[in-house]
C-alpha cells in the first residue's frame, strides 16, 4: 500500500501492491468526526419565459386574431394563456404553482378540476381522470376556461 503525503488537496489515496500487475483501489478519505454535507438539489428553469417569446416569424391569416384564452382560477386570479405549449408551462411562467412530476400525462399528479370551459389533448393522457379533471401537463385551452387547483 503506498499512502500518499496528507495535504489539503488529497482527497483520495492508492491502495495495493507496488507490482505492474496489481489491481488498485481509490478510497475516499474522510475525517472520522465529520458529518456528511446536507443534500441540495439545484432547481433548472427555461432560460425563456414560454407567456412572452421572442418575436418569430407566425402565420397570420386574414380576420384571424391568435387565440388569447383567460385562465381563472378559483382563488379568483386571472391568468392568460397565449404562447405556451402546455397550461402547465403558462401556469408556470405565471408564477401559479400546480404540484407536477412526470410533464408527460402518465403520473396525474398535476390533475385539476375544470369548471368552466373546453380543453384540447394532443395525446391522450396514460393517467385515470375522473370526470371534469385536467391534466394541465399534456393539454391547452381550446376556450376560456376556469379551474379549481
Amino acid at each position: 500500500m503506498k499512502k500518499l503525503p496528507e495535504t489539503p488537496d488529497n482527497d483520495f489515496e492508492l491502495t495495493g501492491d507496488n507490482r505492474p500487475d496489481s489491481n488498485f483501489e481509490l478510497e475516499a478519505l474522510q475525517p472520522e468526526a465529520e458529518q456528511p454535507a446536507p443534500l441540495q438539489a439545484e432547481l433548472f428553469l427555461p432560460e425563456s419565459n414560454p407567456e412572452q417569446p421572442e418575436a418569430s416569424p407566425q402565420i397570420e391569416f386574414d380576420g384571424m386574431q391568435k387565440p388569447l384564452f383567460s385562465v381563472l382560477l378559483d382563488d379568483g386570479r386571472e391568468v392568460h394563456f397565449q404562447h405556451a405549449t402546455t397550461l402547465l408551462d403558462s401556469l408556470e411562467a405565471q408564477d401559479v404553482a400546480v404540484h407536477y412530476q412526470c410533464r408527460e400525462g402518465y403520473c396525474g399528479s398535476c390533475r385539476v378540476q375544470l369548471l368552466e370551459g373546453d380543453v384540447h389533448y394532443a395525446e391522450e393522457p396514460m393517467a385515470w381522470l375522473n370526470e371534469g379533471d385536467i391534466l394541465p401537463c399534456c393539454c391547452i385551452p381550446k376556450s376560456d376556461i376556469k379551474i379549481k387547483l
